[in-house]
């Protein structure tokens, strides 16, 4: 995991999702690695036409749920939600990215990822209280930089990645 910055106050902190991260193009949703989600009709339905960065999923612990779901033949959407945490816009800085969001009309599928202020003792708080319920960890924006799809931090420190013990990169 990338080290915790010092200058904490310049950075907007919320959870991180185990779902699958996916962008809504304004007609569809695509993974990270550009394939295209067999999302139904009634998903897309009331979706906004402007670019938005989230993730597919289903809530906490539910990863594995979520994939055998959407492997289905026709793919099991119920119960799927699409996590908003970020507008994909690239020359706007993100504490303006955030506010923006507050005023885009969603369909109740979809909800807003909060995001909030944290010193260290905050951060430490906030990562404990959401491994504790079944969580993966925290992301951290800078507030002042532009969009890019891998521009955060990841925290996890309670629970690293199985990977890293599997002696995967």
């Amino acid at each position: 995991m990338n080290e915790i910055p010092a200058d904490l106050e310049n950075y907007l902190a919320s959870e991180k999702l185990d779902g699958i991260r996916a962008f809504w193009t304004g007609a569809e949703f695509q993974t990270r690695h550009g394939n295209i989600l067999k999302a139904p009709k009634w998903f897309k339905k009331g979706m906004p036409d402007c670019r938005l960065d989230g993730e597919i999923w289903m809530g906490r612990g539910t990863f594995v749920q979520l994939q055998s779901s959407l492997q289905k033949k026709n793919g099991d959407w119920s119960g799927v939600r699409f996590a908003v945490f970020d507008l994909a816009v690239m020359r706007v800085a993100t504490e303006d990215r955030i506010a923006s969001l507050a005023s885009i009309i969603l369909p109740a599928h979809c909800e807003l990822v909060a995001h909030v202020e944290v010193d260290d003792a905050g951060l430490d708080a906030m990562e404990a209280d959401i491994v504790t319920n079944g969580g993966e960890g925290v992301c951290l924006r800078h507030k002042r930089e532009f969009y890019l799809p891998c521009n955060f931090i990841k925290v996890k420190r309670i629970f690293p990645d199985l990977e890293r013990w599997q002696g995967q990169p």
